[in-house]
């Protein structure tokens, strides 16, 4: 199964607070199980697990803006185009400066999005770059909160709160302001079902801090909604936002400009198996096809050997190495006129004759023949006593001619016989 190496990038505040070093990163098949536990330091220490995997950076939830909009076009490019324009209204900052993704279009035709300063998006490639990693895809640390059904998710950690409504898009707050986003969301109409009836609202938390928050902040929340459940994370949010990444993607920031300056090589671990498989698939056909030309070379000298040496005995004293085609219409147009020309049509004829008898049993082979007044006498070497009789028996049931055994002797496993053929009169 696939490999996937996921790295999360985190800010020097992260860093200091707890987060060792420059990123995290650990290794997840693509249902999300972990495959190498999670471990952090510089990406240089990162970089060489990239070899044979597909590689999925996640940056800071703070520096992206996660929303989504309304584009009436349709079409990747077409709304690339359209979504500076579609938010041009609701940004404080230049759009010029701004980098812009789009992720899913969803049932009310609105398109995810995902905004970002092109200068924090070009120093995070410059950082990635500099260690040799060159990623498949970045996405936003908060899209690898699950959007689970009937559950609002809340990940904690030691200096951010990452929190997805059922189909909302993720929130990113620092920890110290969890009560007012909590008391935010709470506030929040909740649209009904399609029922009518309004969702409860069951809340699970992923306590991922240092030394986890205390009871007294969930139970002040206790009787404010259906459900509460808070599950602690001792090692770290790392291993539950890798498997939901990977089985959830959210939007790839590499899109637009920033996916020309991936070399294709970097898709390279995602198609190396398959690229693998094609080589050796058409290694097998030029080496099969070169094997078919190799053995009808063989069978083609040995047929023009065949049919050179039956010229020596049809043509005593004829050039071997004459056009034998011209040769046999030569004679059938020489002298003697209509008898010669009926004499090579038998010839032709009694040839074709013997030539099916012999294909047809098999193994036996012609190893000479001598073609006089009419009359056509073959050397054959046959496996049996009974190839040599079906061979004359085909002979004679085949056309107009009388075919005689004159003998046949034991040479090896096989026998080597002798046979006459002629016409019917002869």
């Amino acid at each position: 199964m696939t490999e996937i190496l996921v790295i999360r990038l985190v800010t020097d505040d992260t860093a200091r607070a707890g987060g060792a070093g420059q990123a995290e990163w650990a290794v997840v098949d693509g249902t999300g199980a972990c495959v190498l536990a999670p471990a952090a330091g510089s990406l240089s220490d990162a970089a060489p697990l990239c070899a044979g995997r597909r590689t999925v950076v996640l940056v800071p939830a703070a520096r992206v803006l996660r929303t989504r909009v309304d584009v009436p076009v349709k079409g990747a490019s077409r709304i690339a185009q359209a979504l500076p324009f579609a938010l041009e209204d609701l940004l404080a900052e230049d759009v010029d400066e701004l980098h812009f993704a789009a992720g899913t279009r969803y049932a009310d035709e609105q398109v995810a999005v995902a905004v970002v300063r092109r200068e924090r998006m070009d120093a995070w490639l410059a950082q990635l770059s500099a260690a040799g990693i060159q990623p498949q895809a970045i996405h936003a640390d908060s899209d690898a909160v699950l959007d689970v059904a009937g559950n609002t998710i809340l990940v904690l950690e030691q200096q951010h709160a990452l929190l997805r409504d059922p189909g909302g898009d993720p929130v990113v707050s620092e920890l110290d302001s969890l009560e007012g986003l909590l008391d935010l969301w709470l506030a929040q109409p909740r649209p009904p079902a399609t029922d009518g009836a309004v969702p409860p609202r069951n809340l699970q938390v992923y306590d991922a801090t240092v030394d986890g928050l205390p009871n007294e902040l969930w139970e002040r929340f206790q009787d404010r909604v259906a459900s509460l459940e808070v599950r602690r994370l001792p090692d770290g949010a790392l291993l539950r936002l890798a498997a939901a990444i990977v089985t959830n993607p959210g939007v790839n920031l590499l899109q637009g400009e920033y996916v020309s300056r991936n070399s294709m090589g970097s898709y390279w671990p995602r198609w190396r198996l398959a690229a693998a498989l094609v080589a050796t698939l058409a290694g097998a056909i030029v080496a099969t096809a070169g094997a078919d030309a190799w053995r009808l070379r063989r069978e083609s000298a040995a047929l023009e050997s065949d049919i050179r040496q039956a010229a020596s005995f049809t043509f005593p004293g004829a050039d071997p190495g004459a056009n034998l085609r011209a040769l046999v219409n030569a004679r059938l147009q020489g002298d003697g006129g209509a008898a010669a020309g009926a004499a090579g049509r038998q010839f032709l004829d009694t040839m074709r004759t013997v030539a099916v008898a012999v294909a047809k049993t098999g193994n036996a082979r012609i190893e000479g023949l001598n073609y006089r007044a009419g009359v056509l006498e073959l050397q054959v070497r046959a496996p049996s006593a009974e190839a040599l009789d079906t061979i004359r028996k085909f002979v004679v049931e085949a056309g107009n001619l009388k075919a005689d055994i004159q003998s046949s002797n034991a040479v090896g496993d096989e026998i080597q016989g002798r046979i006459r053929v002629a016409g019917a009169g002869a």
